[in-house]
C-alpha cells in the first residue's frame, strides 16, 4: 500500500474495532453508493498490518479498475472521497459520545422540518435528561442554552408568546457558558504564559473576574466555574492560601460534580501551584505535593489510560525518598513499574530503584542497578552521572569520581545533540563537583591535623 497517503495512514492510527466500523459504516448506501470507495478501503484493510504490505499506485490502480489504461485522476478521486468517508465518520463518531447534543440536533433539525409533534414530544425527554445530567459544565450549559432558545422560540412563535421563562433561562445558561469556557481557557492560558513566558489579550477577564467575585454564592451549584476561578486565582495570587484550600475542597468533596477531564486539570493545577510554593523556598508544601500524589494515585487522576508518565514516576519516589517515607516508595516503586510507557519501563524502574537505593545508602545496590540504565537519551545519561557522582562523593571514592567526571566531560564535549549553552552549563556543573570534592578533601585533612594536635 502506498503509505504516504493521509487515508491510509488515518486508518493504520485507529484500533481494528473502530476500522471495522468504519468499513461497515462505508458500506452503508445512506452513506456511501460509490463502489470503487468501499473496493479501495478492502485493499487498505488487507495490506495495513503486513510487514511489507506495499503496493504502489500502479498496482493499486490495477485492483480498482482492472484491464482499464492508468489515470492517476481516477485513483485520486477515489482516494479523496475515502478520505471524505472517513471525516464524516469520525463526525458521526464523536456524535454518538455527545448524548445531550444528539438529542439537542434532533429537536432542532424537526424545528426546521416543522414537525412540531416531534419536537414537543422528544424535548420533555431532553429537558429529562438535562435535569438528570451530573456536571455543570460548558457542554451542559451550551446544550441547556440552545434547548431552551429553540423552546422559547417555538413557544413564541406558535403557542403562546407571553411565556417569557424559557427565554430567560436561555440567557442565564448563555452566560454561564460563557463564564466557564471562558475561565476554562485563560488557565490553561496563563500556565501557558507562565512556561514558556508567551503574552494573550484577555480581553474582559479583569471585569468577568469582578463579577465572579460579587457572585460567588450564586454559582454553587456551578462547580465547573469555581473550579477553573479558583484554579486561575492560584495562578494570578499565589500568596493567597484561600484559592488552593478551595482547591483542595473540590478535590475532597466535589469530585462527583466535575467530569474526569476536569479533575485531571484539578489535579494538574493543583500540583503545579504545589511546585511553584516549593520552588519559592515554602517546603512544607513537599508533605502537600506527596498527599496530592497518593490523591491522584487513589482516584486514578494521576493515571492516563491506565498509564503513568516516567515523570510523574520519578517524582513521586524522590518526594517520598525526601521525605523519608521509604515503605510506602519501595512499595510504590513495584506496584506501578508495569504502568509505565513499556518502550521507556527498563529505563524508569531502573533508575528510579537506584535512586532508592542511594537514598536508603544501599550503595552497592545502587550502582547495580545503574549499570542496566541504557543511554537512550540525553537525560538518562545525565541523571544516571550525576547519581552515580552522588554514590561515590559518598564512599569516598576519590578515584572513580574524577574519573567519572573526566569520562563525562569528554562525552558532552562530543554529544552533537546537545546545544553549546547546554554544553557550557554542564562543563561548569562538572567544574563545580570537582572542585567540591577538593575542598571536601582539603576538609577532612585539616580536621585529621587537628585531632592529631588534640
Amino acid at each position: 500500500m502506498h503509505h504516504q497517503s493521509k487515508i491510509v495512514r488515518y486508518i493504520s492510527e485507529i484500533p481494528v474495532r473502530d476500522r471495522e466500523r468504519f468499513y461497515q459504516f462505508t458500506c452503508s448506501p445512506y452513506f456511501n453508493q460509490h463502489d470503487k470507495t468501499r473496493e479501495l478501503l478492502e485493499i487498505v484493510l488487507e495490506y495495513i498490518d503486513k510487514p511489507n504490505g506495499q503496493m504502489d499506485r500502479d498496482k493499486l490502480f490495477g485492483r480498482l479498475f482492472p484491464g482499464e489504461e492508468q489515470d492517476e485522476q481516477k485513483l485520486h478521486n477515489v482516494m479523496s472521497y475515502l478520505k471524505k468517508l472517513y471525516n464524516r465518520y469520525l463526525a458521526y463518531q464523536y456524535l454518538e459520545s455527545q448524548p445531550l447534543r444528539e438529542q439537542l440536533f434532533t429537536l432542532e433539525s424537526a424545528y426546521e422540518v416543522n414537525q412540531f409533534d416531534l419536537l414537543t414530544n422528544r424535548a420533555k425527554q431532553l429537558e429529562k435528561a438535562i435535569e438528570q445530567y451530573p456536571y455543570h459544565n460548558g457542554d451542559y450549559h451550551f446544550v441547556s442554552y440552545r434547548f431552551n432558545s429553540l423552546v422559547a422560540f417555538y413557544s413564541g412563535g406558535y403557542v403562546d408568546r407571553s411565556k417569557t421563562d424559557s427565554f430567560q433561562k436561555m440567557l442565564h445558561h448563555l452566560d454561564r457558558f460563557y463564564i466557564v469556557e471562558k475561565l476554562r481557557n485563560c488557565c490553561h492560558l496563563v500556565a501557558n504564559m507562565m512556561l514558556f513566558s508567551t503574552n494573550y489579550d484577555f480581553g474582559f477577564l479583569e471585569e468577568l473576574l469582578v463579577y465572579v467575585q460579587k457572585n460567588l454564592d450564586t454559582f454553587e451549584n456551578d462547580t465547573s466555574i469555581l473550579l477553573f476561578y479558583t484554579i486561575l486565582m492560584t495562578m494570578r495570587e499565589e500568596n493567597n492560601p484561600v484559592h488552593y484550600e478551595r482547591l483542595k475542597d473540590i478535590l475532597s468533596n466535589k469530585m462527583d460534580r466535575i467530569t474526569a477531564a476536569e479533575g485531571r486539570d484539578l489535579y494538574n493545577f493543583a500540583n503545579n501551584y504545589c511546585i511553584r510554593q516549593i520552588k519559592m523556598g515554602h517546603g512544607q508544601f513537599h508533605r502537600e505535593l506527596f498527599n496530592l500524589y497518593q490523591q491522584g494515585l487513589n482516584t486514578e487522576l494521576l493515571l492516563n489510560n491506565g498509564l503513568i508518565s516516567e515523570w510523574d514516576y520519578k517524582n513521586v519516589i524522590t518526594l517520598g525518598c525526601n521525605l523519608k517515607e521509604f515503605a510506602w516508595t519501595e512499595q510504590f516503586i513495584q506496584d506501578y513499574k508495569d504502568k509505565l510507557l513499556a518502550s521507556r519501563r527498563e529505563n524508569a524502574y531502573n533508575y528510579n530503584l537506584a535512586n532508592f537505593y542511594y537514598n536508603t545508602k544501599q550503595y552497592d545496590n545502587a550502582l547495580e542497578v545503574l549499570r542496566d540504565v541504557q543511554f537512550t537519551d540525553v537525560t538518562y545519561h545525565l541523571s544516571t552521572t550525576f547519581l552515580q557522582l552522588r554514590i561515590y562523593y559518598d564512599l569516598k571514592d576519590t578515584e572513580a569520581f574524577h574519573s567519572l567526571i573526566e569520562t563525562f566531560r569528554i562525552y558532552v564535549i562530543r554529544n552533537r545533540k546537545m546545544t553549546t549553552a547546554e554544553k557550557k552549563s554542564y562543563t561548569n556543573l562538572l567544574r563545580f563537583a570537582k572542585a567540591w570534592r577538593l575542598l571536601s578533601i582539603m576538609h577532612l585533612h585539616f580536621q585529621r591535623k587537628r585531632w592529631e594536635k588534640s
